[in-house]
């Protein structure tokens, strides 16, 4: 009988590959980094899929090699990837461009609207309009100006997680969970929509969408090539999961039935998500509607796009006379970092930080900003100010859910490479004033794969048993009360009314600069 499942999360920065056993043991581990994030262009961000096929193929391998074991014994696999990160390829697969990230911020104008009565409604609206800013975000939209001679050749159009499975077993194929940004999506039934007017307005053509399969069920099986170059077994299924935000809540025990519980993920773009049995919209995307790892399931998702990314950011430009110390201790620039922030108080002695480095579709020309700088302040006030800022923005988030659903979160479970700071995780509970179940590993999403790989394997006779047996028990994190108070403070008498004024000055400058 079988007895382990292999989960694989291809996400921004790394791909990775982790061998779990029924009991949510991890058996063995690797993870590649992917290349440098490529900027032809001003605003562009792009991966080569190869690389990152290659990382995730060479993770699977080493994982595999290492751990020893006979492979016969692995029931299946699960695939989980960043999400609205796309390509374009031909008929067999081959990539025609490089992947268009998640953190694009490219955009497709209003005049190459090939439609004159759709071109005047739009103009109508005015480009900062929000129906003309989510559309111009279409990514064929933008082909359609930049590379229509590409967009031609195209037979496939794919989230990275439909070409993964594509690698892996031939098959186009991804969880509609795997679906975010300005697709044809009919959210609520989980399928490709079969209105004729969103094709047209987000510039899709149907033949080129990959086909849906909900998560639990089989995409495909490893063929043989990709079985030879990942060191696994020709023919073991791979089964369908979805996006890395939802894996991470599955990951963390986050699912129907446990309504008043909020899965936060630290990563690159920082979450707060509820589980939902029915799809909700709000009519300015202040939270986005995803389904989630598990059939009848919908995520309620506030996103902060540049969360622990500033602080990666922060520690490139502004910690690099620590590296040595890093390459001493072993430690990265950001934990030392965060050795600083501990050594500031809670409130950062005044300087408060809004971490809005990348705009909004709701506020196009939002940037982030700081106030309250005194010679009094060091490295290690700013470095914490904006740990703070990045809690109240997730706060928000919170509130926001809470007021769509009308049951309020109880409790937070976080995940991520954020929760491996224990000053980070204190702010967030500190800040919301909401306990934490901080898991012992940030590899929530792998361990989402696998759940829903065990369940769908046979592993556990189900997904419940397979969070009840694969999650296990996390230590709880509570908020310090005083901290708690002076944070509710700042948050309600600064942070929020700061924040309609940062958007009208941001607004002026741009204006100002003829943006």
């Amino acid at each position: 009988m079988s007895k382990y499942v292999l989960a694989l999360d291809s996400g921004t920065q790394s791909s990775r590959a982790l061998l779990f056993d029924e009991r949510g043991e991890v058996l063995g581990k690797a993870q590649h980094k992917h290349a440098p994030m490529l900027h032809p262009t001003l605003g562009a961000v792009e991966q080569d899929p190869r690389d990152i096929r290659g990382c995730l193929f060479a993770s699977i391998k080493q994982c595999i090699a290492e751990w020893g074991g006979d492979t016969s014994q692995i029931s299946g696999a699960a695939l989980t990837t960043q999400r609205n990160t796309m390509l374009a390829t031909d008929a067999a697969g081959e990539p025609l461009c490089n992947l268009v990230s998640w953190l694009d911020r490219r955009s497709a104008g209003i005049d190459s609207e090939p439609s004159s009565l759709i071109r005047l409604v739009l103009k109508a609206m005015g480009k900062n309009g929000l129906v003309p800013r989510l559309l111009s975000k279409s990514v064929p939209r933008q082909w359609r100006e930049s590379a229509p001679q590409m967009l031609e050749r195209a037979h496939w159009v794919a989230p990275i997680e439909a070409w993964l499975h594509h690698q892996l077993t031939g098959e186009m194929a991804l969880a509609p969970g795997g679906i975010a940004g300005p697709w044809p999506l009919d959210t609520k039934k989980r399928c490709w929509t079969d209105s004729a007017i969103m094709y047209k307005l987000l510039g899709f053509k149907h033949e080129w969408l990959p086909r849906i399969v909900e998560a639990g069920q089989l995409i495909g099986r490893l063929t043989p090539e990709a079985a030879q170059l990942c060191g696994l077994n020709s023919g073991l299924p791979i089964y369908s999961c979805g996006g890395d935000k939802q894996a991470e809540a599955m990951g963390a025990g986050v699912r129907l039935g446990r309504k008043d519980v909020a899965a936060v993920s630290l990563g690159t773009g920082s979450s707060i998500s509820v589980p939902w049995p029915k799809a909700l919209t709000h009519r300015k995307y202040d939270y986005i509607t995803m389904a989630s790892c598990e059939p009848g399931s919908w995520s309620l998702e506030y996103l902060l796009f540049r969360g622990i990314w500033t602080v990666r950011w922060f520690a490139q430009e502004l910690g690099g006379d620590l590296i040595s110390e890093s390459d001493i201790s072993g430690e990265p620039v950001e934990a030392l970092l965060c050795r600083e922030a501990e050594g500031a108080p809670a409130g950062s002695d005044g300087l408060l930080t809004w971490p809005r480095w990348s705009p909004t579709l709701q506020h196009p020309h939002e940037t982030g900003t700081s106030v309250g700088f005194r010679e009094t302040h060091n490295r290690g006030h700013f470095f914490r100010s904006l740990l703070e800022g990045i809690a109240y923005d997730l706060r928000r988030g919170l509130e926001i859910v809470d007021r769509a659903t009308g049951s309020p979160v109880k409790t937070l479970a976080v995940g991520g490479g954020g929760s491996r700071s224990d000053v980070v995780v204190q702010i967030l509970a500190d800040v919301t004033g909401l306990p934490i179940r901080r898991p012992h590993s940030e590899e929530l999403a792998a361990r989402g794969a696998a759940i829903v790989a065990a369940a769908a394997s046979g592993l556990h006779p189900d997904l419940e048993t397979a969070v009840e047996t694969m999650v296990p028990d996390a230590p709880l994190v509570e908020p310090i009360p005083e901290n708690h108070r002076l944070y509710q403070r700042i948050y309600r008498r600064a942070y929020l009314p700061g924040l309609k004024i940062l958007r009208k000055t941001s607004d002026a400058l741009a204006s100002a600069y003829r943006i």
